[in-house]
């Protein structure tokens, strides 16, 4: 019998004994008379500088609210602390504050800000034109996910120190250090790679072989300065006034041969054909065999005696013989 009541009685006793601090803490707190404000744990605490004190914890200190306890985490990184610790600083520092379980924890973050991978990336184009005034740069971090975390306190600038740029291969590595001015709150070594740039026109839509290419068809695409590829157009007056030999893909490299001059007599259009000399001129109708640039020679058949012969296309429509050579008719 008395087994069965010591079984019966022993959850009642464990409660009792976790509700002990609680009731402490509330005996202390009805001790201070009624116009005492009750000591609270904050949800989360956000530290601002390098030391945590009580009253980054708690809510209702009043003289204790500024007394040190701690070093502050790493900004941008946070501690857990559980319900153990707490009590044990509470009692510590003889504060009226007990857990209510012991999953009771406060989370305790440093504040912070980011410069971001966009800023080092723009500080460092920054320090290699620098180096090279006139130089396009494109740079490749060896971390391409690189960002500074600092106190939210301080100044979010940077400067890059010791730049060392190897051309031939455009490896480069420095060191970054903020703030820009003043006594550094971090360093931080960077590497990658830093790849000159340069601009050519390419086709910013399609145009047919045969018309001419205009500066409104030109775009502009950027490609590394020294490019391999022999035989590529690099500047738009060798582009505009062009015609392609054959289709050419949009918004890719163009190659001289890929081009030639505007078709302004067409395969099978009908042309005049002229014959000058000192003392007369003549003119006859005829058809174009093949396409045919302004300057270019094709062969033009004359549509009365068939006879085939060998013309420079003056214009659009308008063939010049300049001697009456007869070309094997096709």
């Amino acid at each position: 019998m008395k087994r069965t009541i010591r079984r019966a009685l022993a959850p009642l006793l464990a409660a009792a004994l976790v509700a002990l601090p609680s009731l402490a803490a509330l005996a202390e707190t009805l001790a201070q008379g009624p116009s005492f404000t009750p000591i609270t744990l904050k949800q989360q605490a956000v530290i601002h500088g390098d030391i945590v004190r009580l009253g980054d914890l708690f809510d209702g200190l009043d003289r204790q609210a500024g007394v040190a306890i701690a070093r502050a985490p790493k900004p941008g990184k946070r501690v857990e602390l559980d319900a153990r610790w707490l009590a044990a600083l509470a009692r510590g520092h003889d504060l009226a504050w007990r857990p209510q379980s012991r999953f009771e924890t406060i989370q305790v973050e440093r504040a912070s800000l980011t410069i971001p991978t966009e800023q080092i990336r723009d500080s460092l184009l920054l320090a290699l034109t620098r180096e090279a005034p006139d130089a396009d740069f494109e740079i490749t971090l060896d971390n391409p996910a690189l960002r500074l975390t600092l106190p939210a306190e301080a100044e979010a600038s940077l400067a890059v120190k010791g730049l060392v740029y190897h051309g031939a291969s455009g490896r480069f590595r420095a060191q970054l250090v903020s703030p820009a001015e003043g006594p550094p709150l971090l360093r931080s070594g960077i590497s990658g790679r830093a790849v000159r740039m340069a601009e050519i026109p390419v086709l910013r839509r399609r145009v047919a072989p045969g018309v001419a290419i205009t500066e409104a068809d030109i775009g502009w695409l950027r490609v590394r300065h020294g490019r391999s590829q022999r035989g590529i157009v690099r500047d738009i007056d060798s582009l505009a006034g062009k015609s392609p030999r054959r289709p050419i893909s949009v918004d890719q490299p163009v190659r001289f041969g890929d081009l030639r001059e505007p078709v302004v007599i067409a395969k099978n259009s009908l042309v005049v054909i002229r014959l000058a000399t000192d003392r007369m001129t003549l003119t006859a109708q005829g058809r174009a065999l093949e396409d045919g640039s302004e300057g270019a020679g094709i062969r033009v058949m004359n549509t009365k005696s068939n006879t085939v012969v060998n013309a420079t296309v003056v214009q659009a429509g308008l063939v010049e013989v300049v001697a009456a050579t007869r070309v094997a008719a096709q």
